[in-house]
């Protein structure tokens, strides 16, 4: 049999060629999908999509990796209770990170830190608390801050401080504050061994009167410290610490005038409260604190103390009578019920509840809501 070679040759390039025309790429296409290009292809192509988006947004806006030269950092600051807190957060705004360290439902004067609290402080760049006796574990606790770089700030640094005294006593820490002779108010009919009672109390509670942040002028005093010991852990921030301290200084001072005013108008110079916490407050405005605890043996009032105090109340025509709401109000409600007195609240801002919070309320606010509660006391 005799083959065609040139034939065969023939044939065979032809089908090497790739077909022309409309008819050749239709069996091209045939061709590809069967073998699965398709899905082949749109894989590719969907990953190049993700890949060029995802790495397109990243390119200017996103920070870059972060490493040892150019993490982001702010300056961790604590502040030992809610007024230093709050003072804090303002003087520093969005340039530093502030936390309380004690919870605004705990009671600061018995408060102590647990190990995680150490643990978070030590971590700190700076720590500021109150001083004059608010803090009282911090002596037990301070050696551990030696090896950290946490700088500890007393914010009653250079302030005139007031004495837990039975007797009109003063007491002044480095710097005077004004030419006058404060006085530490407190009830003109106290017997020996009431006396004695206070000597007690100003040894649990130590030396000094801490609730310094209820005088509006020593409050500046302590919102300056805290300014000045932002700028040494953050220097390049000066220029905003130092501006924001003058607003909140400002608004101190319109504070101190509307009391001051207020004083002026009043009837009366002398208020009645359940807890002696408002020494300060007094004495800045020339005012009397009489509390009624100062009366009392230890803790909440026997039947026998509390006839004590009705009588007390009745002898001195009290109308009303001003408490912290989260300190003894029942000592204020049975006595209001016995006698017939208005209760009215004043707050020592130690701490505020989740209510006050969500309210949007902070030391200022909180500071004129008392200021509207004295003007009603004292008849302002």
């Amino acid at each position: 049999m005799k083959v065609n070679v040139t034939a065969m040759n023939k044939n065979l390039i032809n089908k090497r060629e790739p077909e022309k025309g409309v008819e050749g790429a239709k069996k091209m296409f045939r061709r590809l999908k069967k073998k699965g290009f398709w899905s082949v292809f749109l894989s590719c192509l969907t990953g190049l999509f993700f890949l060029t988006f995802f790495t397109g947004c990243g390119q200017p806006g996103v920070s870059p990796p972060l490493t040892e030269t150019n993490t982001p950092s702010k300056p961790i600051v604590y502040a030992s209770i809610y007024p230093l807190y709050d003072f804090t957060r303002q003087i520093g705004g969005d340039k530093i990170i502030v936390r309380q360290l004690v919870p605004s439902n705990a009671e600061p004067h018995d408060w102590e830190p647990a190990a995680k609290d150490l643990m978070e402080l030590q971590k700190a760049g700076l720590f500021i608390y109150n001083g004059a006796g608010m803090e009282p574990w911090l002596d037990k606790v301070s050696a551990t801050f030696k090896e950290t770089n946490c700088i500890l700030v007393d914010a009653s640094s250079g302030i005139n401080l007031l004495k837990w005294a039975a007797e009109e006593k003063t007491a002044k820490k480095e710097a005077p504050e004004t030419d006058r002779e404060p006085k530490a108010i407190t009830l003109e009919d106290k017997t020996k061994d009431e006396h004695n009672h206070e000597g007690k109390y100003e040894h649990e509670y130590g030396l000094y009167d801490p609730h310094i942040w209820l005088d509006p002028g020593r409050a500046k005093q302590q919102a300056a410290n805290i300014k000045e010991a932002l700028v040494k852990i953050s220097p390049e921030n000066k220029e905003t610490f130092t501006s924001n301290y003058r607003q909140l200084a400002a608004a101190m001072d319109e504070l101190d005038g509307q009391f001051k005013a207020m004083v002026e108008k009043a009837k009366h110079k002398e208020f009645v409260v359940v807890n002696p916490a408002f020494a300060y407050l007094a004495d800045r405005y020339h005012l009397k604190q009489v509390a009624i605890l100062g009366l009392c043996t230890e803790g909440e009032p026997s039947p026998e103390e509390m006839q004590k105090l009705v009588d007390f109340a009745r002898q001195r025509q009290i109308k009303y009578l001003l408490f912290e709401e989260t300190y003894s109000p029942k000592v204020a409600q049975t006595l209001a019920q016995e006698t017939k007195i208005q209760t009215l609240t004043l707050n020592a801002v130690h701490g505020l509840t989740v209510k006050d919070k969500e309210s949007g309320k902070d030391y200022l606010k909180v500071m004129k809501q008392n200021l509207e509660n004295l003007k009603l006391a004292l008849e302002a």
